[in-house]
């Protein structure tokens, strides 16, 4: 079973981007045994929104409606609370891409899903 996850990173090496700050979010999806790249996400700076906004996060929540799981570094409880409603979990996190993929493949193999 295929799925896809969101994961805000600068550097395309470790989750490094507060959920509602981020600029953008890596795409990835996560199959049987294989890690694929999808796009980069970019996280539209306008409006004057305030970081914490019900229009910002429903706008992320928007960008992010085909992900099943979104890995941050920070995350309000306000955020997780409607992306949890609305079928995304988030998981606040300071870890590296590489032992993201490896967790999620590992617990893939064995039947375990956390997503």
């Amino acid at each position: 079973m295929a799925y896809r996850i969101a994961i805000a990173s600068s550097d395309g090496e470790s989750v490094n981007q507060h959920f509602a700050r981020a600029e953008n979010f890596l795409i990835y999806e996560i199959t049987e045994g294989k890690v694929a790249f999808i796009e980069d996400r970019l996280v539209n700076a306008g409006f004057g929104e305030s970081a914490h906004s019900d229009a910002r996060i429903e706008e992320i929540k928007n960008l992010l409606s085909d992900c099943k799981a979104v890995f941050v570094s920070k995350i309000g409880e306000k955020a997780i609370r409607y992306l949890n409603i609305n079928g995304i979990k988030s998981f606040a996190v300071d870890f590296s891409l590489n032992f993201i993929f490896t967790t999620l493949l590992k617990r893939q193999n064995s039947r375990v899903r956390i997503i």
